[in-house]
């Protein structure tokens, strides 16, 4: 057994995560961990704060209302009604919750330094495309499901294959191939763009995430703790400021996904 079997590091982080294992042939990463770890705490908080909740609420319980009220805010903010709100809150808040949590836990100094026989054994979760790419198809996932519900199947599909445009295209006399061609092209872009938004707001958060960890790593292995200092603290507001974006950008997917507030379709 060498010595490096359990140590601190401060190497760069590979732009993969490391497989620490497998179960059953499933690779087990550092951010899979990290993700496990997030997962636990989240579960153990909200235990606790639920289990001791009050009308006078304690530091938790009054920490996780202004959570919950601040992310509520932001949603109606996008949303502008309270049905759409009340209806997107809870994917919207777990995704908040968990980005939140794994943006501002990844600050934790040593806790991504950690080694098991040579490897990291936690990753910042969103530091790992693969987190970050799941988080955003799931999500878009749903909210084309909700589209589905609102429109139905006919109106879902005519969203993107517009066949009474084409109707009207063929109508237009000898130039009517190209009207033809110019739709079906709109219509495949608008295809195309639906998988393009999983990319782009996960490959945003991703970079971002991955960048300031390595940047942190090169600031402490050159300025020792001093200008480091001020590199965690911007590094602060970074991770709110990532976490705001993500979530309210599959908020503004939503709104675009999903049909009117029921009673409103003629106003």
């Amino acid at each position: 057994m060498n010595g490096e079997l359990f140590s601190f590091k401060r190497d760069i982080s590979d732009i993969g995560p490391s497989v620490l294992f497998d179960i059953l042939g499933f690779p087990i990463t550092n951010s899979t961990l990290f993700i496990l770890l997030i997962t636990l705490g989240l579960v153990v908080f909200s235990v606790l704060v639920f289990r001791n909740k009050s009308l006078v609420p304690g530091k938790a319980q009054a920490f996780f209302e202004i959570v919950y009220e601040a992310i509520h805010n932001q949603i109606k903010t996008i949303t502008g009604n309270d049905y759409h709100t009340k209806r997107v809150f809870p994917i919207i808040a777990a995704i908040f919750l968990f980005v939140g949590v794994s943006n501002y836990l990844g600050l934790v100094p040593g806790l991504s330094s950690i080694t098991l026989d040579g490897q990291s054994l936690f990753r910042t979760a969103t530091a790992d495309f693969n987190t970050t790419f799941g988080l955003a198809f799931g999500a878009l996932v749903v909210l084309h499901l909700v589209s589905i519900k609102d429109f139905g199947i006919l109106g879902y599909i005519g969203k993107y294959i517009p066949v009474n445009q084409i109707k009207e295209d063929l109508k237009k006399g000898v130039l009517s191939p190209i009207y033809v061609f110019v739709t079906i092209l709109i219509a495949c872009l608008d295809i195309v763009g639906e998988f393009a938004k999983a990319i782009s707001v996960s490959l945003r958060l991703f970079g971002n995430m991955y960048a300031g960890d390595v940047l942190t790593t090169i600031l402490i292995s050159i300025f020792a703790f001093i200008l480091p200092s001020f590199w965690v603290a911007f590094g602060l507001l970074g991770a709110l400021i990532q976490t705001i974006v993500f979530g309210s950008l599959i908020t503004v997917f939503y709104m675009q996904a999903a049909g009117p507030e029921p009673g409103t379709e003629g106003k």
